[in-house]
């Protein structure tokens, strides 16, 4: 018995491990990330647009940041960074809002320094901002308003597509930041979520997995009853 037990048990966490939520980065209230770095490999050739989201959720007045640097296709020395001083090569979405800076210090306390060259991008979530009730965090909140930017990007199957990046909250209503991918016809064909204010939403385990659940307990309750 304690062996079936223990053969149950295993089988149940790994059916669940393959449920587990996304991987978001979560803060605290006013918390930053740090720089991380974000790689996504191409599992088929692909031309679009590489897409950046900051947004916030639930309310439209306060903003937090997602500050961008050292961008590469491929692998190779394309839109490296923010070099220049300015957004060549990008585009801000409606009445989005982005500068460029050299340094920036978060409302933790944290100086911020580009991750390559001289600049990066520092992309605001702030009024009168753009429409971004079409994504959402990890919790499954839809967003109010933010800032969104785009970038032409061409990946061959298996080359990479990498970035540095940050968030900083500088409120506490589940703001949040993503990474999409957009064909030629404005299709999003992939979305990742970077981070978010906030703890994540429980995930709910697949049918699947309770019904495999009640079967065993079901063949234990008649193993019991036929000693």
């Amino acid at each position: 018995m304690k062996r079936l037990m223990v053969i149950i048990a295993a089988a149940l966490f790994i059916l669940s491990a393959n449920y587990e939520a996304s991987a978001w980065i979560y803060l605290p209230d006013y918390g930053d990330t740090g720089w991380q770095t974000y790689t996504y490999t191409a599992p088929q050739a692909f031309s679009g647009t590489a897409g950046f989201v900051v947004s916030n959720a639930i309310d439209s007045a306060a903003y937090s940041e997602l500050l961008l640097d050292n961008l590469s296709q491929g692998g190779g020395e394309t839109n490296r960074g923010f070099e220049l001083g300015n957004f060549s090569g990008y585009v801000l979405m409606g009445a989005s809002y982005a500068e460029v800076s050299t340094w920036k210090m978060s409302d933790a306390g944290n100086l911020y320094y580009p991750t390559m060259g001289e600049f990066f991008s520092d992309q605001l979530g702030l009024t009168p901002g753009i429409d971004t009730s079409g994504f959402y965090n990890g919790s499954g909140q839809a967003g109010t308003i933010g800032s969104i930017m785009e970038t032409p990007v061409a990946l061959s199957t298996g080359a990479q597509f990498s970035f540095d990046w940050a968030f900083l909250a500088n409120d506490s209503y589940n703001d949040f930041a993503l990474f999409y991918l957009k064909d030629n016809y404005g299709n999003i064909v992939f979305s990742d979520g970077l981070a978010q204010v906030g703890s994540p939403a429980p995930v709910p385990l697949p049918s699947s997995l309770l019904l495999f659940a009640s079967g065993i307990l079901g063949l234990l309750g008649l193993k019991r009853n036929s000693q």
